[in-house]
């Protein structure tokens, strides 16, 4: 019986030790639940991308990401401050889709910018400058840019097939749907597409031009190329029938943004 209870009363300070160890001194720190878009009122005045100042921050796990969308805002007309990862200094709950930050003064610019990204929340922090914060989350989506009138756009028309003269055909009509033709004759890439109606090649920034061509093309396919500029070429292919009735090549309204996942 004593050597029980020598047992019991050495056992007891170990118990304690492991209930305080348990205790919630050690408790982990609670998950953050990302946050989910909500609707926000359009713009009270307009903001053109020209004048709105912003950075860049990546809270997503795409590598670049942030870099990649830099670019595309600078194409639009923005000024681009800087890029990097989300330092997130309020520790917030990073954005699903998008946040954008601002000072007390900045959200017109903030509610501009938002047009140009789907599902975005705003946040306002400190700042006293007009600059405002993009953080791109794991669904970050922008709004594509529409496409310019045909006046705006340079297209070359090559032929893959063996109809002669269809290129200069092609191209007549074009022009006199206002697009302004630069090259015409056959692929200089020497392509030969037998199960399409047409490609249509673009470079880093020519997606909305190469979307207004292909309006004119019933089952035309976009394919970005390494080219610098914002020329398309019309490459096209053995199925090719005719253009779209000039009438009839206008662009569907745009479908709403859906909510990302899990919201």
């Amino acid at each position: 019986m004593r050597l029980r209870r020598t047992v019991i009363a050495a056992t007891a300070p170990l118990l304690t030790l492991a209930l305080v160890g348990c205790g919630s001194g050690d408790k982990p720190a609670p998950s953050k639940t990302p946050i989910c878009p909500s609707a926000l009122p359009a713009p009270a005045y307009k903001v053109a991308l020209s004048q709105i100042y912003l950075n860049v921050f990546n809270a997503s796990g795409t590598d670049g990401l942030a870099s990649k969308v830099a670019s595309e805002f600078t194409w639009r007309g923005a000024h681009v401050i800087k890029t990097g990862n989300d330092a997130n200094p309020d520790d917030r709950p990073e954005p699903k889709s998008a946040e954008i930050r601002y000072g007390k003064n900045g959200r017109q610019i903030a509610l501009n910018l938002a047009t140009q990204v789907e599902n975005a929340v705003l946040y306002q922090d400190d700042r006293t400058n007009p600059t405002v914060d993009l953080v791109l989350g794991n669904s970050f989506k922008l709004v594509p840019v529409p496409p310019p009138a045909a006046e705006r756009v340079t297209v070359n028309v090559y032929n893959t097939t063996f109809r002669t003269g269809l290129s200069g055909q092609i191209a007549s009509d074009l022009k006199s749907r206002g697009f302004k033709v630069d090259a015409v004759g056959n692929d200089p890439r020497g392509g030969f597409f037998p199960d399409d109606t047409a490609i249509v090649r673009y470079g880093e920034h020519g997606e909305p031009a190469a979307r207004r061509v292909a309006l004119s093309v019933s089952g035309a396919r976009l394919v970005k190329d390494g080219r610098a500029d914002e020329t398309i070429d019309l490459v096209v292919g053995s199925k090719f029938d005719q253009l779209v009735p000039a009438a009839q090549a206008t662009m569907k309204p745009v479908p709403k943004a859906t909510k990302p996942p899990g919201c």
